[in-house]
């Protein structure tokens, strides 16, 4: 994807607003929440798409709709690899099996233009009855008008005790607004991956805090033997990239907006954040850092050029099929205390939902279907069929043998489930906001600053003003 294909703007009234290197030219204020449905997608790490073509429906289920059935369509992303999208499938499958009074066909949409498809069916009058997407898409659509308030599953869920098995941010992300236009299904975690073999030949102990992290990567970094102390993504464009400052804003007490919903960006804690990651990169990383996805990071990781690595859940079976030797010396640093102290001690895990849409004709079937595929018994099979792509909703899971089958798989659901939040957290009253930024935490800030083109403090006051508009509510 070239540089104009990621060029973004919002016009507010007479005004137009250029949100770093995004532009669009003109936009009614009523049409701004729609548009920003777009935004948010116009930059999966597929790319964008390059023709129109209908979803790809998976081959047809096995139990073929009894007459008079209701009839539902849910659409969701290729979350994984085709034995996960067979799982959820199958999962799709024994539902219309044990329901025969309602049958739901499912679509599989692509990264590259499914927000597109999605908002095509919208505009037609067609959208799917039940659909997943990314960790913001049900508040985009909420704030259309276009999702369906779910707050009678959650009273069931609370009656019956699946929001106290339930983990925290899965559930309170989606209190918005009045009401709950999501359920959290899946997490998508990260985490620090290091050498237990090399930290103990350096005679350290297990880093637990923003200090001892650093020391560690100023003692195992050694360029003369071509190992970087840490490994990090940085490239200009990527989502991986703002990950790792996500990370640390977390960690350091910060966030991207405050309670009432304003962007605060430009605030002590980020800064910190910031200046510490500067640190890092410039004592401790390869110096093709600022190009690297996270495709470098794990393949640095593999060929042993890295001692520590910074990635995501998907890391543990890569490492243990491609590098074994590299995995049985492999552990996950405890989630790190920084200056936001143990009460912020959190990692980056987001909350992928899915939602009901308010168009749907069949809304109680509809709950019926989004009700059974929550139980921890269904979610378990998903969870199952790729170790290490999706991460418990359910605390209870931990337990369970998916996770049990070894001690990473083990360590990062039990961070997850306790200190797993992602980047509408504390403050979602800006959702539509943070989920309309694009890449631009990474090209306003992070790249910029670890790459020495601009210092850490302009740049987060630059993209405080840079990115306000998007933040800016109409008026009612």
């Amino acid at each position: 994807m070239g540089s104009d294909a990621r060029r973004t703007a919002f016009r507010l009234g007479d005004k137009e607003v250029e949100v770093g290197s995004l532009k669009f030219r003109h936009l009614q204020l009523q049409r701004l929440i729609a548009l920003i449905a777009v935004l948010a997608l116009l930059f999966p790490a597929i790319g964008l798409a390059q023709e129109e073509e209908e979803p790809q429906v998976t081959p047809e289920p096995t139990v073929a709709p009894a007459e008079g059935a209701v009839q539902l369509q849910y659409w969701d992303m290729q979350w994984g690899s085709s034995t996960f999208m067979a799982a959820l499938q199958n999962n799709v499958t024994e539902f219309n099996r044990t329901h025969p009074e309602i049958h739901v066909t499912f679509t599989q949409l692509s990264w590259a233009d499914y927000m597109q498809k999605l908002l095509s069916a919208i505009q037609s009058g067609n959208p799917p009855d039940i659909s997943g997407g990314d960790s913001g898409i049900a508040f985009n659509m909420a704030a259309q008008g276009q999702a369906l308030d779910i707050s009678d599953l959650y009273a069931e869920w609370e009656a019956d005790g699946t929001l106290e098995d339930m983990t925290e941010w899965a559930h309170e992300k989606w209190n918005w607004n009045g009401m709950r236009p999501g359920v959290t299904w899946q997490f998508d975690s990260r985490a620090f991956f290091y050498r237990e073999d090399l930290l103990e030949q350096a005679g350290l102990e297990v880093p637990t805090t923003w200090d001892e992290l650093m020391t560690a990567a100023q003692a195992l970094h050694n360029p003369d033997e071509g190992i970087a102390g840490i490994a990090i993504p940085g490239k200009q464009g990527s989502y991986d990239t703002d990950q790792f400052w996500m990370t640390l804003v977390l960690q350091a007490g910060g966030g991207i907006a405050d309670a009432e919903g304003n962007l605060a960006i430009d605030s002590p804690a980020n800064l910190e954040a910031l200046q510490f990651e500067k640190a890092l990169v410039d004592c401790c990383t390869a110096r093709g850092t600022p190009s690297w996805s996270f495709t470098e990071v794990l393949r640095a990781y593999e060929q042993g050029q890295a001692a520590i690595a910074f990635g995501g859940g998907w890391f543990i079976a890569d490492v243990e099929k491609n590098a074994p030797e590299i995995f049985e010396n492999t552990g996950i640093l405890p989630v790190l205390v920084g200056p936001g102290g143990e009460e912020a001690a959190h990692i980056v895990s987001f909350a992928n939902p899915w939602m009901i849409y308010n168009q749907t004709e069949h809304p109680e079937e509809a709950k019926v279907f989004l009700r059974w595929m929550m139980e921890p018994e269904n979610l378990r099979k998903l969870y199952e069929a790729e170790p290490g792509a999706k991460w418990p909703v359910y605390e209870s899971l931990v337990d369970t043998e998916v996770y049990q089958q070894n001690e990473l798989l083990t360590e990062l659901a039990r961070q997850t489930v306790e200190s797993g939040v992602d980047y509408w957290y504390p403050n979602n009253a800006a959702a539509v906001g943070i989920g309309s930024m694009g890449t631009s935490l990474t090209d306003l800030i992070v790249n910029p600053v670890i790459t020495g083109n601009r210092a850490p403090e302009d740049a987060l006051r630059d993209a405080q003003a840079q990115l306000e508009p998007l933040f800016q509510r109409p008026e009612s």
